[in-house]
């Protein structure tokens, strides 16, 4: 089931943001707490997020003959049973390297400088011996500098700056070899994104600790590695406390650190949002839960965690081996075999043969979740689809049905009027995107199921009032960690266009019913 904040819980805290912290005389402010280790050992701060830029700690060991701290891979090292330190950031560095071309002909999302006073994560480990036997241990995370409190889990990354910011080879830049007459396939974030390097990773909020680990990552998807902050793939070292993160029961595989460029900077969960409204249909949909990330101390913003579906993903998830398992796009292709399959046979029957019988569609596909596909993209109005953003899994067996996979929902969510039948059933030629969708929406037995579905929904999952407490939900989520966000990358317009795309989500959820209910009407030429 997946763990969600409840309403209430969002709407307090949204009003304690409101009301803040009384920092009066440089007074140090606690917004929240932290996961902490458990410890005989006692700070004079505990773990937690702070308005203060800077803390003076002290921790105590009773008994203890000498005491250790590690904090910025420093040891230090004092006798008897008190140790002190001072953390804070002194200066932004990382920060201010430019991820992306500060120009570029095509992209829109141009890199410019963090604007104001960021938040910054530490983390401070201090050891306790006695005559040179270690007694205890305590790991203490701390974010200093914050405005607010906010219920986002925080991930903390550490990395050796030359994997991501090095003018020769860092994955994360221009970089030397960048074209601005090829941006998407020049620069280091192209060369170097399928590139695996080591990080160490620490995922937790308030009250637990989901991750702590050195694993493996790289740069994650087409376009974004343009973009000023990038999406992340990491790989699973059989981890289960991410799961329980997430709200799922299978171990993850992979999972991504999504970028909020993803939603075009202004549409920051959108993705996320749907996946959440369309859990529970006939789907498999990529987890998901915002998360506040910070790179060697330095905050990074606002990613959307989520689930890496793939088909070890689709085993893990079904308890099946993923040799038994295959996958196909919109055009039948399998990227696990490398080669065209039996779905493209069938769409290129469909394709030729006017008379193709649709038993070879109930026979060759799981028909609830092929409906709910369809309604699901139609629905939210993905214009990165039918021609891309297509996932489809089977059993390898004889008699395995094709189920659909929801993925990349960023481009959806217009105007609640735009006529998505007509969009979806345009003629590709010679392409083979849209084929089975346009069949699918022009037969009569499809239909009848389409509507039927339709009507389902539209009082259940997909009903008004659901979109809307959902999207209440993420609103307030963000509502108090959204500034900082927006600070941190500066894109054009930032907030205020954050503000107007809530504005279209709002009317969105308030017409597209009635909208999508006559185009679908029309479409099949009923009055």
């Amino acid at each position: 089931m997946k763990k969600h904040i409840s309403k209430l819980t969002i709407i307090c805290l949204f009003t304690l943001c409101l009301l803040g912290c009384d920092s009066s005389d440089n007074e140090i402010c606690k917004y929240a707490n932290l996961y902490s280790s458990n410890s005989s050992i006692v700070p004079t701060i505990s773990s937690g997020v702070y308005n203060s830029e800077f803390l003076d700690l002290e921790f105590k060991g009773s008994g203890a003959t000498n005491m250790v701290c590690v904090y910025n891979k420093d040891t230090v090292e004092t006798a008897g049973s008190t140790i002190g330190l001072k953390i804070g950031l002194d200066e932004l560095k990382v920060s201010l390297i430019p991820s992306a071309a500060k120009v570029y002909r095509q992209y829109s999302n141009t890199w410019h400088s963090p604007k104001g006073k960021l938040s910054s994560f530490h983390n401070v480990k201090v050891f306790q011996y006695n005559e040179g036997i270690l007694i205890d241990s305590i790991a203490c995370s701390y974010i200093l500098g914050s405005s607010s409190k906010d219920e986002l889990p925080v991930v903390s990354l550490s990395v050796e700056e030359e994997f991501l910011f090095s003018q020769d080879s860092g994955s994360y830049v221009p970089g030397k070899s960048f074209n601005p007459d090829d941006e998407y396939n020049s620069g280091n974030y192209y060369l170097f994104k399928r590139r695996k390097q080591p990080v160490d990773i620490q995922i937790l909020d308030s009250a637990n600790e989901y991750l702590n680990d050195n694993l493996f990552f790289r740069t994650h998807g087409y376009i974004t590695p343009v973009a000023p902050q990038k999406s992340l793939r990491f790989y699973n070292n059989g981890n289960r406390a991410l799961s329980d993160l997430l709200g799922i029961t299978h171990e993850l595989d992979k999972f991504i650190l999504r970028s909020s460029y993803s939603g075009w900077q202004s549409e920051v969960f959108v993705d996320g949002w749907i996946a959440d409204v369309c859990e529970n249909l006939n789907l498999d949909v990529m987890a998901y839960r915002p998360a506040k990330v910070y790179l060697n101390k330095e905050y990074w913003g606002i990613h959307g965690l989520r689930e890496r579906l793939d088909i070890k993903a689709i085993a893990s998830k079904y308890g099946v081996k993923s040799k038994k398992i295959i996958d196909a796009d919109d055009k039948g292709y399998s990227y696990k075999d490398g080669s065209f399959g039996d779905l493209n046979t069938m769409l290129k029957e469909i394709k030729s043969d006017s008379t193709f019988s649709f038993k070879n569609i109930k026979k060759g596909f799981k028909m609830k979740s092929l409906v709910d596909w369809v309604v699901v993209e139609l629905f939210f109005q993905n214009t990165d689809w039918p021609c891309n953003n297509t996932f489809f899994w089977k059993k390898t067996k004889k008699s395995g049905e094709w189920r659909a996979v929801l993925i990349d929902m960023d481009a959806s969510v217009g105007n609640p009027k735009n006529n998505m039948f007509e969009y979806a059933t345009k003629d590709r030629s010679p392409s083979l995107g849209g084929v089975l969708v346009t069949y699918l929406l022009n037969h009569p037995d499809f239909q009848y199921l389409f509507k039927e579905r339709v009507a389902y929904l539209f009082d259940n999952e997909l009903s008004k009032q659901v979109l809307k407490q959902k999207l209440t939900y993420y609103k307030l989520l963000f509502a108090p960690a959204i500034e900082e966000h927006y600070n941190r990358w500066n894109p054009d317009g930032g907030l205020s266009e954050y503000e107007k795309a809530l504005s279209r989500l709002d009317n969105f959820c308030e017409h597209r019913h009635e909208y999508f209910i006559e185009n679908m009407k029309a479409y099949f030429m009923e009055e």
